[in-house]
């Protein structure tokens, strides 16, 4: 039999040294063989040393063990890649575990997990981002499996096409500025998200298409939900077990599907595959499980247009963050992945300890008691607000808030729209943008019975709550703006802490060149803003953000300050834009300071 072979630095000339290094690598990396955070430092340093030699050895591989046919698939395609187990497994999940390797034109190595499709069918999952031809290789927790151990082929990749966002410009990924996120091709990409957290796990094919088409509709681009509920039965649970879990296939495959439609819709997955937040925390899984079924969701909807929530509440002890430290690196830090939120419920102080984990790429937080004065406060002088001191940073993302529709636990009173709408654009502003997230509880909670003097489902009717009203003039208002280049300006305007009740805080924010600035009012009829905020070829225009409508601004000048009238009562936003270049110049023109009026300010 002919073989190729390109002997490599590392000295292998044949798939025997792929396989010795692959096997060092297995004995540290499987569920049964995570140990330790030092087995995961060395699972780190071997697959470095390795990779190299396994992307050039793949080259020395006998000819006629690579798939022979050669397809094609689109950049920012899912592509998928069969394998037929050699074995038939009891349990496949507890008894083996696939990986791929795959290598792009320019030599770059992206890995995944595989996953058990039922009987001997085995898949593997992968979205390619760059033209050209590619090559993969699979890997087998048992070796001695042919079907999945050693299996390579080649593909194609041709250009970008499909109509959703995600086919334009690609999948998520965090911006380079560590604030934002973004596509792929660096197109902006401003989470506006609706926190369905039961839909995705209850609905079926045909309410989930009505679900997902009418928050596209409504300018949603994400859709927030979890894998398992609280209360399943056992035929519709994505999962069984405790000790040993394993999949409901047929759940799964249901979910392929849904996953998908949400896409084409332009909605992002955000996915929580484990929750152990609240009550839920009682029945959390054993690390190795937890770890096992992490995975499992990587492999199967990894190559999807997702996200992944990782969501638990931790006490003083520490114990539950250190879990899923250990926990997030086994699962993500091996391979390639979409973005993870990390969502810490109501203990945000457990944040600081994840600030070093490169697996957790984006901070999510919780303001689900945000409904009372007290509780306003906390949000804006809290973590949102605060955030943006620490390094390194994170986008800050609203993921689960107060439920329109629902009863507030603090003070007894019903979570209105005009509150959720409030929320969302203070917390948008208290930090560089980055997304916001809206609830309303009976799409939450995927309440499908109808009430006495009703006929529709909970959940349909939800959907259009004038809450949800909101979102699409948020989106319209950053339309074609450089939303990721503001920052919270207090000092913008003239009296920043007037205003005891936090319910009518003043947010303020602009960019560093003052080339754009935003002010919103809740409920105040007069915005006053400091002298010089404005640049001399700046343009102001009120924005209405209930409904998207603009109306000019006009203001009254005195020696003190500039004062606007906000058009009628009700919450309105102060938009003031320039040309850039015009404003940049003229910071950079004004005369600078000297140390005394310097030190004159700090004592002030």
């Amino acid at each position: 039999m002919k073989r190729r072979c390109v002997k490599t630095r590392f000295g292998v000339e044949t798939e025997r040294g792929v396989h010795a290094a692959l096997r060092i690598i297995q004995k540290f990396d499987t569920p049964r063989g995570f140990r330790s955070h030092e087995a995961h430092m060395a699972l780190n340093k071997l697959s470095r040393l390795f990779l190299a030699a396994a992307t050039s050895a793949l080259l020395c591989l006998p000819i006629a063990a690579r798939a022979e046919k050669i397809f094609s698939v689109s950049k920012w395609q899912r592509t998928e890649i069969i394998l037929k187990s050699s074995v038939n497994y009891t349990n496949a999940l507890q008894e083996a575990e696939v990986r791929a390797l795959f290598v792009s034109p320019l030599g770059e190595t992206n890995r995944v997990y595989g996953f058990w499709d039922g009987g001997k069918t085995w898949r593997v999952r992968f979205k390619p981002t760059f033209p050209g031809r590619w090559k993969y290789y699979t890997m087998c927790s048992d070796t001695a499996n042919r079907g999945l151990n050693g299996q390579s082929g080649e593909f194609d990749c041709t250009a970008p096409k499909g109509e959703s966002s995600f086919a334009k410009h690609g999948p998520i990924q965090v911006a380079r500025d560590q604030q934002h996120l973004e596509h792929a091709d660096r197109t902006p990409f401003l989470w506006l998200g609706d926190t369905a957290w039961l839909a995705a796990a209850k609905s079926s094919a045909s309410e989930w298409e009505h679900y997902t088409q009418t928050r596209a509709s409504q300018k949603f681009n994400v859709t927030t939900w979890r894998l398992q509920t609280d209360k399943q039965d056992a035929k519709a649970a994505a999962f069984n077990g405790c000790e040993r879990v394993n999949v409901n296939l047929d759940f799964a495959k249901q979910l392929d599907a849904k996953i998908l439609a949400a896409n084409r819709a332009g909605l992002l997955n955000a996915m929580a595959p484990l929750w152990e937040i609240g009550d839920a925390l009682e029945a959390a899984l054993p690390e190795d499980q937890a770890i096992t079924l992490m995975r499992y969701a990587m492999a199967r909807w990894g190559a999807d247009d997702v996200a992944w929530v990782v969501a638990f509440e931790c006490d003083s002890t520490g114990a539950q963050a250190a879990r899923w430290q250990r926990i997030g690196r086994a699962v993500f830090n091996a391979v390639s992945h979409a973005p993870v939120i990390l969502l810490p419920g109501e203990s945000l102080w457990a944040l600081d300890g994840f600030r070093q984990e490169r697996w957790a790429n984006v901070f999510g937080i919780q303001t689900t008691t945000a409904t009372d004065e007290t509780s306003l406060a906390w949000l804006l002088n809290g973590p949102i607000a605060t955030e943006r001191t620490k390094t390194p940073m994170r986008p800050i993302i609203t993921v689960n808030p107060p439920l329109e529709g629902t009863t507030s636990s603090v003070n007894s009173r019903s979570v209105s729209a005009d509150l959720s709408r409030r929320l969302m654009w203070w917390s948008l502003l208290l930090n560089t943008p980055a997304g916001v997230s809206y609830a309303s509880k009976d799409t939450a909670e995927w309440n499908v019975i109808p009430r006495a003097d009703e006929v529709s489902q909970p959940w349909r009717q939800a959907l259009i709550w004038p809450g949800a009203a909101a979102i699409a003039p948020m989106s319209d208002c950053f339309a074609g703006k450089d939303f990721w280049r503001l920052t919270p300006s207090a000092k913008s305007l003239a009296n920043p802490s007037e205003f005891d009740a936090p319910s009518r805080h003043v947010a303020a924010a602009k960019t560093g060149s003052q080339d754009m600035i935003v002010i919103y009012s809740p409920q105040d009829r007069i915005v006053s803003l400091a002298p010089g905020t404005i640049p001399a070829n700046g343009k102001s225009a009120w924005f209405n953000p209930r409904t998207g409508e603009t109306r000019a601004a006009n203001s009254q000048t005195n020696a003190a300050n500039l004062k606007f009238e906000t058009p009628s009562a009700g919450d309105w936003l102060l938009i003031v834009s320039a040309d850039r270049k015009e404003t940049i110049s003229q910071v950079a023109s004004r005369p600078k300071k000297t140390g005394g009026e310097i030190d004159k300010r700090k004592r002030d």
